[in-house]
């Protein structure tokens, strides 16, 4: 009986149906709870769990798609003149203010010397393009852009030489030919010198985006004309069919004129009705066929008989 006690009390009990649902809880609580603090780590980083069960973390990069015009040459491609613009602005501020000195001007030479620098191809640096919103983009120092993106994904910069090198062709172009390098300076030192006089600048734009919109122009504001309509496709074949037929009613009247008046020329010694002779020599006097054949009065049968008889006599005298 002893024995039987002490197997009895070794003999383990089972759980009860509350206490595993309990742990059937607080275990689901758990993991809830780390799986929304590994969800949480930012970077752009998001957490899954694969085939095995094992929570894993990705990250995806979208790159732009380059096309041959991105990759090559030394001509800026139209689609990123604008940011371009704003680039060469940028820069051009940032190394005048730089620079300038505080009490006086800049001589001709320094602010020349200052450009000349400012529009080397070293000094663009950094800068190639992006992809925002799904669209290519030119990206670097000067053109802050949003770079919200995705749970999940990341963004990567393909830059080369070769966007240097345009940035500094189109500083060149800006500086010494479209505007001017005095022109420029006189742009910058207005807003500078309101500046330092504690003025107000609000009509001073200095080197900024507005140089770029509205007297260079190479950036577009405000609502684009809505593209011309395409005509229908109906439409352009019903009028193509109407041309195509008045072409060819235009060159069967004229094949017929022709055929009669060939006929008219025919054999002088064929027989003929009477009908027959006046239609052909109608098509020859350049009428109708049934000119001299419609319904008449006996006056007009006369006036037209007469006509006829003139035109007979002008035609035998010329022969």
């Amino acid at each position: 009986a002893r024995g039987a006690q002490l197997e009895d009390r070794r003999a383990p009990q089972a759980p009860s149906v509350t206490a595993m649902a309990l742990a059937l809880f607080w275990v689901a609580a758990v993991a809830v709870c780390l799986l929304a603090e590994a969800k949480d780590m930012g970077s752009g980083w998001e957490e899954k769990t694969n085939d095995d069960g094992k929570v894993v973390q990705q990250l995806k990069i979208e790159a732009p798609s380059m096309t041959e015009e991105d990759q090559y040459g030394y001509t800026m491609p139209d689609r990123y003149r604008c940011d371009s613009c704003k680039a060469v602005m940028f820069h051009l501020e940032a190394a005048l203010r730089k620079q300038h000195p505080k009490s006086r001007r800049m001589k001709d030479w320094e602010f020349t010397d200052l450009f000349d620098a400012t529009c080397s191809f070293t000094a663009f640096e950094g800068y190639g393009i992006k992809l925002i919103n799904g669209e290519n983009a030119l990206s670097g120092p000067g053109l802050p852009r949003d770079d919200t993106l995705a749970p999940g994904s990341g963004a990567i910069q393909m830059s080369s030489e070769n966007w240097s090198k345009r940035l500094g062709e189109i500083c060149r172009k800006i500086v010494y030919e479209k505007v001017g390098e005095e022109e420029i300076y006189e742009q910058f030192y207005k807003k500078f010198k309101a500046e330092e006089a504690g003025e107000d600048v609000s009509g001073q734009p200095g080197l900024s985006v507005d140089l770029c919109t509205k007297e260079l122009r190479e950036c577009t504001i405000g609502p684009q004309a809505p593209p011309k309509k395409a005509e229908g496709t109906k439409e352009k074949k019903e009028k193509k069919k109407e041309k195509k037929d008045a072409l060819k009613a235009k060159k069967d009247k004229k094949d017929a004129a022709d055929k009669a008046s060939a006929k008219g020329k025919g054999d002088a010694s064929e027989k003929v009705d009477a009908q027959t002779f006046l239609r052909n020599m109608a098509v020859r006097h350049g009428h109708t066929s049934d000119e001299y054949v419609a319904t008449r009065t006996p006056a007009e049968w006369e006036k037209l008989v007469v006509s006829i008889a003139g035109k007979l006599f002008n035609q035998k005298a010329e022969l």
